[in-house]
């Protein structure tokens, strides 16, 4: 029997068509289940900027300035250590020239060569002491910078959460988000619906009054 149904789609497209479009519909209305349900029960849906509220609190302020002077702390003790190769760098120059000089005796000669094999040695030690010293302060800038990005999404995603339950927000979308094609995730909503500058208020009403004089982010 099921052979036979199968068969009788194959001879008839049109009904195996039809078929397929009332699934398609099914799926496309059990996508927005959710949103018929706010609807229903009166709850709203609103949206938030959540990288404008991420780059305007005040918190995300201070520690991006924290971090700057980290990262010219560590530039200026590199500096210092390049400054240090240059150093033995010339040295090794001066020793190299002074080694061939024809009135030094072949014993000079000798102990000349053995300073510039010393300097050799130590210039490189010097350059191994900057690689390392990049590689270990970048990592640790890294994760300090990550540490601070996720301690404040934290942050702001539990004030959200809150403000959503007082409120009562069945669901709040972040309309800074794209999709993995760079789409935005949410191609329309009207402005009422946005609390972006609520949740701002509530973060930053604690404050100093330094942290918050901030240029604000330009609405598209």
């Amino acid at each position: 029997m099921l052979v036979s149904n199968q068969r009788n789609e194959e001879r008839h497209p049109i009904t195996y068509m039809k078929k397929t479009t009332i699934l398609l519909v099914c799926a496309v209305a059990m996508a927005f289940t959710g949103v018929a349900r706010a609807q229903v029960s009166g709850g709203r849906i609103v949206t938030v900027d959540l990288n404008r509220v991420f780059n305007e609190y005040y918190k995300t302020v201070a520690s991006t300035a924290k971090l700057k002077e980290t990262a010219e702390s560590y530039n200026k003790e590199q500096d210092e250590l390049l400054a240090q190769f240059r150093k033995l760098s010339d040295e090794l120059a001066k020793l190299q020239e002074e080694q061939d000089k024809p009135e030094y005796t072949d014993e000079v000669k000798a102990q000349k060569r053995k300073l510039v094999s010393a300097k050799l040695d130590q210039i490189k030690a010097k350059e191994q002491e900057i690689q390392n010293y990049r590689r270990t302060h970048a990592e640790m800038l890294q994760q300090q910078q990550e540490r601070m990005r996720q301690g404040i999404l934290k942050e702001i995603q539990e004030v959200i959460a809150k403000e959503a339950r007082d409120l009562g927000y069945l669901y709040v979308l972040d309309k800074s988000g794209v999709t993995f094609n760079r789409v935005p995730t949410i191609i329309y909503s009207q402005d009422s619906l946005d609390i972006t500058e609520d949740i701002l208020k509530v973060l930053n009403k604690n404050a100093p009054k330094t942290a918050t004089e901030t240029p604000k982010t330009e609405k598209k």
